[in-house]
């Protein structure tokens, strides 16, 4: 007998049709029991002109930071009047034109101690040690310095101004010292008394300096021409940041410790920073900032701010969740600041440390 085109003969569907179903059968619960449907994983099929969405879980994680950056924690960070960025620790110095993006490190010479870089010129730096030596080629080459200076060493460089590269500060057997010529002639300053971990910063004035050793700090004026010691901070404190907040009358904010900051408005130092510790900086129209400055990793940073000079304190967000604020830089005419943080990664604020955002991971660890 012939059959229409497409049939089966009925023997023949009666042992088809049953394996047929349960073809379907095995194929359908494959389907089910994948790992894909039963974790949920979507799978995506792209038509012409479309590109699949990518899963959530195919999404990079943000780089994760596991040591300290190049500065540490005994970091400073100074904004110059040129935008210049330099980052530095008592064994180097880095200086960046570009906000970060590229850095340019001068080291001391194996047998030198200490570096401070100009300001306005980012490859001249002094060095101390058993003399004192320079270097005007961004630290590729070091030379004596013009004449010797007094005494004997070890030498140890604090400062070269930001107002004039000639004027240089530098300790020696706990004295101070200081020249205003690059080194043709020094002065002994003995008017102050021995210096134990001195901390030297630019005023807000041209040749204004502040000078702090343990809980007391001075003036110096006219490059230390002038010395004025101001009133002294709690016993048993021992500044290690400090920044000039107003030059007339005199207003300080300083890092105090393992407590709180400090600022000083007229004869009285007061508590500050919201309870924060570390890193001090100022800004435009009596800003004043205070980091937690904890050297940790793993735990968020933070930054309090203050638009009142320094009576009500508000904390900063955008900082980063797992590492520590090491240092901050801004100027008293300005409400821009960078914030360097421990892991070495560095932030920026543009409206006075109020919010911050990540500019680079430039000075991490390599």
């Amino acid at each position: 007998m012939r059959w229409p085109l497409g049939a089966l003969p009925p023997r023949w569907a009666t042992i088809a049709v049953p394996a047929l179903i349960a073809l379907v059968i095995g194929i359908a619960v494959t389907l089910a029991s994948s790992p894909a449907s039963l974790t949920g994983r979507h799978t995506y099929v792209a038509t012409a002109g479309a590109e699949p969405s990518p899963s959530p879980a195919d999404a990079s994680p943000s780089p994760s930071v596991t040591s300290p950056g190049l500065l540490g924690s005994g970091a400073r960070l100074v904004l110059t009047a040129s935008a210049v960025l330099i980052g530095s620790t008592p064994s180097l110095a880095m200086a960046s034109v570009d906000q970060g993006e590229k850095w340019t490190t001068v080291r001391p010479p194996d047998n030198g101690s200490g570096i401070a870089v100009d300001a306005a010129n980012v490859r001249h730096a002094i060095t101390g040690g058993s003399t004192v030596r320079v270097s005007n080629d961004g630290g590729a080459s070091w030379k004596p310095t013009r004449t010797h200076p007094p005494g004997t060493g070890p030498y140890q460089p604090l400062e070269i101004s930001p107002f004039d590269g000639q004027v240089w500060f530098l300790i020696h057997q706990q004295r101070l010292v200081r020249t205003r010529d690059a080194s043709l002639s020094w002065r002994e300053l003995t008017s102050l008394p021995p210096l134990a971990a001195p901390v030297l910063v630019p005023g807000q004035l041209a040749g204004q300096f502040f000078l702090a050793t343990g809980n007391r700090v001075f003036e110096l004026t006219d490059n230390g021409q002038q010395i004025q010691e101001l009133p002294v901070l709690p016993p048993g404190l021992t500044v290690a940041d400090l920044v000039a907040a107003g030059s007339n009358p005199v207003s300080l904010l300083a890092r105090g410790g393992t407590d709180s900051a400090f600022l000083l408005k007229g004869k009285t130092w007061s508590a500050a920073g919201g309870g924060l510790h570390g890193p001090v900086a100022v800004g435009a129209n009596g800003l004043l900032l205070v980091g937690d400055g904890s050297a940790r990793l793993g735990s968020a940073g933070s930054v309090a701010y203050s638009t009142d000079a320094g009576t009500t304190w508000t904390q900063a967000t955008g900082l980063p969740a797992d590492q520590s604020v090491e240092a901050i830089a801004g100027q008293p005419n300005s409400t821009t600041f960078f914030a360097y943080c421990y892991g070495g990664d560095l932030y920026t604020s543009n409206d006075g440390g109020h919010s911050w955002s990540l500019l680079t991971r430039s000075l991490r660890s390599p």
